[in-house]
């Protein structure tokens, strides 16, 4: 027996997995050969998506070489740029989603994430997404924007598990839940 959930959110929800799961799926074995070669031990991948241009481009979180246990310091390579991101200086009620990119991968990489199985990152961008879509929260549309657009994620995922509350999606509430148990480690 098949279970569907057929409210807006449920629909739109599985729309944008079944439009994103096989790119970050392909991107993924693409990339790991690579990835593997580079310094650092690679912690996750995910896409963003610039509204001047057709690409979506693909984003590797790496341990720079300088981080350390006390001292985090993730690598984000993005086309053939690379940012640095200092997990300690990185907090959920304002931050970019760069930063939230490299604090998601590497609260994966400590056991502190979501357990999801695509990870924090992508249990972050279906509340994102479903966030915008609903008005509670606006979207990176450039490059720029996901570098320097500082957000509340701990307010829109506290919107957002209301709002899957109250239409019985349970189980997505739940994956919010886990999201600020998460943050919790980080403000």
């Amino acid at each position: 027996m098949e279970i569907t959930n057929n409210t807006t959110s449920g629909i739109y929800t599985n729309e944008y997995k079944s439009k994103n799961m096989t790119k970050q799926a392909s991107y993924e074995n693409t990339v790991k050969s690579k990835a593997s070669k580079a310094s650092g031990k690679t912690l996750g991948m995910g896409f963003t998506h610039d509204k001047n241009s057709p690409v979506s481009y693909g984003m590797v979180a790496q341990y720079a070489e300088n981080s350390t246990e006390n001292s985090p310091i993730i690598k984000v390579s993005v086309r053939s740029e690379e940012y640095y991101i200092n997990i300690n200086e990185v907090n959920p009620k304002n931050a970019s989603e760069i930063e939230m990119f490299a604090l998601c991968c590497y609260a994966d990489d400590k056991g502190i994430g979501t357990g999801g199985t695509f990870g924090s990152w992508q249990t972050l961008n279906y509340y994102k997404d479903n966030a915008a879509h609903n008005g509670y929260f606006e979207l990176s549309d450039t490059m720029e924007q996901f570098k320097s657009l500082r957000k509340d994620w701990s307010a829109m995922v506290s919107a957002m598990i209301s709002d899957y509350m109250n239409g019985g999606l349970f189980k997505q509430a739940m994956d919010g839940k886990m999201l600020l148990g998460m943050f919790q480690h980080f403000m």
